[in-house]
């Protein structure tokens, strides 16, 4: 289950797509490597009915899966676009069924990912990350007092609010809790309330490490229920900047 509310494509957001896939084949400006771990529980609730010995009878059964994998994610940016959207191509390679082949996106620092989904959509940790890659993520101009930001989305069948706050300031590393709800109507309606934290380099504007947990609630019909619980770590693994400027 996506965390990100899907919303329309802007003129902008598909001229940069176009303007990236002219450059899918060029050498990216900055390559990036990420570690994951992501795993999945879900517990569905189950109302039956019917008959015993005495009449009718009803009751509630849960059952519940899981699954996890792990592996890496690859970035490779490619290029800022006048409206400071980042062109970035990402794929995955996972021990088990996750890996998925290299896709286009236009990042944003307010969290706002437009993907190519031709290949379909991106896995769950492939969009955690792409949340936090764009270009002033941390923007010191929409913070109040309290190092609290906020961004707000809404369409027509639903609405995601995204809160952070910096918890702690060592040099160029910040420490950044934050808070997602996400709100879908419709035929599949569904809520996501997520918990998460993450360690930012400033200097270097990209995440080191990010560990997030999501509750997603679905209620089915005649009483069904599905809570899927989910967790992802990233850490960053290499960045080709960074040993740019170490060498």
């Amino acid at each position: 289950m996506h965390s990100m509310l899907r919303f329309s494509i802007s003129l902008a957001a598909a001229a940069a797509l176009s303007a990236g896939a002219a450059l899918a084949d060029g050498a990216p400006i900055r390559h990036l490597v990420y570690k994951f771990d992501v795993s999945f529980t879900t517990t569905s609730t189950v109302h039956s009915s019917g008959m015993d010995g005495d009449g009718p009878a009803s009751g509630t059964s849960d059952y519940r899966m899981g699954s996890d994998d792990d592996g890496t994610i690859s970035v490779d940016v490619l290029q800022v676009q006048p409206d400071t959207g980042l062109v970035v191509r990402v794929s995955e390679q996972a021990r088990l069924r996750r890996s998925s082949p290299p896709t286009l996106c236009v990042v944003y620092g307010t969290g706002s990912t437009i993907c190519d989904q031709s290949h379909g959509e991106l896995n769950e940790e492939e969009m955690t990350l792409m949340r936090f890659l764009g270009r002033n993520f941390v923007n010191t101009s929409v913070m109040d007092a309290k190092k609290h930001w906020q961004y707000a989305s809404t369409a027509p069948q639903g609405s995601e609010t995204s809160d952070y706050t910096v918890s702690k300031v060592d040099g160029n590393l910040m420490n950044i809790t934050y808070q997602r709800e996400l709100k879908v109507a419709g035929a599949s309606p569904f809520n996501a309330t997520t918990e998460g934290s993450l360690s930012y380099n400033d200097l270097l504007s990209m995440p080191v490490s990010v560990n997030e947990d999501t509750i997603t609630q679905k209620n089915g019909i005649g009483g069904n229920a599905d809570k899927i619980e989910q967790k992802v770590d990233l850490s960053l693994s290499s960045d080709s900047m960074q040993t740019a400027q170490n060498h």
